[in-house]
C-alpha cells in the first residue's frame, strides 16, 4: 500500500493537522518532521491518489490536504494518519506517567469516528482521588493538553473523572464506560 511508505502517513497527519494552512514543500518537511527529498516524493505519489492538492506559487509548490469528503473518508479508516487519534494517544501516554491516573477514554465526535480535520479531542481522564485532588488532576491534565497542542497542533479537551465516579450507576459514569479506552494502568 502506498500510504505505507516512508513519509506518507507522517505528510497526511501533518496536512490533517493544520487542515486551514498552505506547505511548501520545506515547511512541511519541517513540520512533519522527515527529509525535504521523503516529503517531495510523499507529496507526488499522493498527488496522484487525489489525497492532497499542490499549486505553483512562485518558485514554490504549495501543498494542502484534499477536500474531497470521500477520499478524506478513505484516509479515517487507516489509524496511523489520523492526528487527532495519534495526539490522544501520546496525551494519554504522557500523562499516564502521573501515578494517580487510571485510564484514559475518548468520548465525542473523535470516540465515535465522526471527526474531521482540525476538531478537538474529548478524553475522559480516569483519576484516583485518594492519590490526587480533583483541582490537582484538572490543573495537570490542562498543562499536558497544552503541551500537546504545541507541539501537535491538535487540542485536547480532557474531563477529569474520580475512580470511585466511575463506580456509580447511571449518568456520565455509564456513559464512559461504554467509550473506547486509549490507556489503561
Amino acid at each position: 500500500m502506498i500510504l505505507a511508505r516512508r513519509g506518507r502517513i507522517e505528510v497526511i497527519r501533518t496536512l490533517k493537522s493544520f487542515p486551514d494552512r498552505d506547505f511548501t514543500i520545506n515547511e512541511l518537511a519541517r513540520t512533519a518532521k522527515i527529509p525535504v527529498m521523503t516529503t517531495w516524493r510523499a507529496v507526488k505519489e499522493l498527488k496522484k491518489l487525489g489525497v492532497v492538492r499542490t499549486k505553483k506559487i512562485g518558485n514554490s509548490i504549495s501543498v494542502t490536504i484534499t477536500e474531497d469528503r470521500e477520499r478524506l473518508r478513505t484516509l479515517r479508516m487507516v489509524p496511523d494518519t489520523d492526528p487527532q487519534r495519534a495526539a490522544a494517544r501520546q496525551y494519554s501516554e504522557a500523562l499516564g506517567r502521573e501515578i494517580w491516573m487510571n485510564e484514559a477514554r475518548l468520548f465525542g465526535s473523535i470516540g465515535r469516528g465522526e471527526h474531521a480535520p482540525g476538531d478537538e479531542v474529548d478524553i475522559a481522564i480516569i483519576y484516583d482521588d485518594g492519590l490526587v485532588s480533583e483541582q490537582e488532576a484538572k490543573a495537570k491534565a490542562a498543562e499536558m493538553a497544552s503541551h500537546i497542542k504545541a507541539e501537535t497542533n491538535v487540542t485536547i479537551v480532557p474531563l477529569c473523572v474520580a475512580l470511585k465516579d466511575m463506580n456509580r450507576k447511571g449518568g456520565l459514569a455509564s456513559e464512559l464506560r461504554d467509550k473506547e479506552s486509549i490507556w489503561s494502568r
